[in-house]
């Protein structure tokens, strides 16, 4: 059995290294960002047109930062090239694509400065069927800066890095699957494995207006957590939901991957477990699967026992260290 001590000795090394990592940060509203999300693939084709914010005025740029994906979130970054200040008390994105809610803020940007704006990504307003082909033009998005006087002005958006493109798509991806299949973990729990804890359940598809045979052919790792299927493939797949069936499942377990406190500091994702689906047409489909809320602690704290109870964690002060 695991000393709680031990335990707690990791979580506290742990904490102690993401709050370390924190210090020096700029906030969002410190100074300029950098000039492109660190979620986003930016590469564009040789035939599609860049992207260019115009000089002299006031612009609107999507970004994301490492940890809004994981918050549901992303960034209106405020470019001013004006010589005008600006008293901001509300913000919100507009877009046939998707529209946020009024965000509330006590802000001033000046002449020259730029300047990140977090507002919630509310799901995609899909248009036919929510390719690229259907989708709404991005150059028609504005934001909407509400005023300390009362005025709200539509700033044009210019989509640089392809995010506001990126959610749209991604979104609408995910939306049609969720019509087709529901794909959840079910029952998780903690047991032992090997002589150490880690998270045991199922993979589960529910069929919803699918008729085709649905495959899952691999689930991706996060920093903490390494994905184990029980069964190992068949057929090139974890799990397979046949035509015909209403619903399967296949066990898997959650197993401790990386243990060292820098890494284990600085992850902003934990749980974003990616799965390859096949909906029947032969295309493989990224969809992500995150575990329920609630199993979110357990499961960090699990997979840190599990780092002791297999000697992966080296405390400072353990003899064997040599400290």
């Amino acid at each position: 059995m695991l000393r709680k001590s031990s335990v707690q000795i990791l979580i506290i090394v742990v904490g102690l290294t993401a709050a370390c990592s924190d210090q020096g940060s700029p906030t969002a509203e410190t100074g300029p960002t950098s000039p492109g999300p660190n979620t986003v693939d930016t590469t564009t084709t040789t035939t599609e047109p860049k992207v260019e914010v115009p000089t002299g005025i006031l612009a609107v740029v999507p970004t994301q930062n490492r940890e809004d994906p994981s918050k549901n979130q992303f960034q209106v970054q405020m470019i001013n090239q004006t010589r005008d200040r600006f008293d901001v008390i509300g913000v919100q994105f507009v877009w046939d694509g998707f529209t946020t809610s009024p965000t509330t803020r006590d802000s001033i940007i000046v002449g020259g400065q730029t300047i990140d704006f977090p507002v919630p990504f509310p799901g995609a307003a899909c248009v036919g069927d929510g390719t690229i082909d259907t989708m709404p033009d991005a150059a028609t998005a504005i934001v909407k800066l509400t005023l300390e006087d009362g005025t709200v002005r539509e700033v044009p958006v210019f989509d640089v890095w392809h995010l506001a493109r990126k959610l749209y798509l991604d979104d609408c991806e995910k939306q049609m699957i969720d019509a087709l299949v529901t794909i959840e973990w079910s029952d998780l729990h903690e047991e032992d494995f090997d002589g150490r804890p880690v998270t045991a359940g199922s993979l589960r598809l529910t069929r919803r207006r699918s008729t085709e045979t649905i495959r899952i052919t691999a689930v991706s790792n996060t920093i903490p957590h390494e994905f184990d299927a029980v069964n190992g493939l068949l057929n090139g797949s974890i799990i397979e939901l046949p035509a015909g069936e209403s619903t399967t499942e296949a066990p898997i377990r959650i197993l401790e991957s990386r243990c060292d406190p820098h890494a284990l500091a600085e992850v902003k994702q934990p749980y974003k477990f990616i799965a390859q689906v096949d909906i029947g047409d032969g295309v493989l489909r990224s969809y992500i699967i995150y575990p329920p809320r609630e199993m979110w602690i357990p499961m960090r704290l699990t997979a840190d026992a599990a780092c002791v109870a297999t000697g992966q964690v080296v405390f400072v002060g353990d003899e064997s260290s040599g400290t």
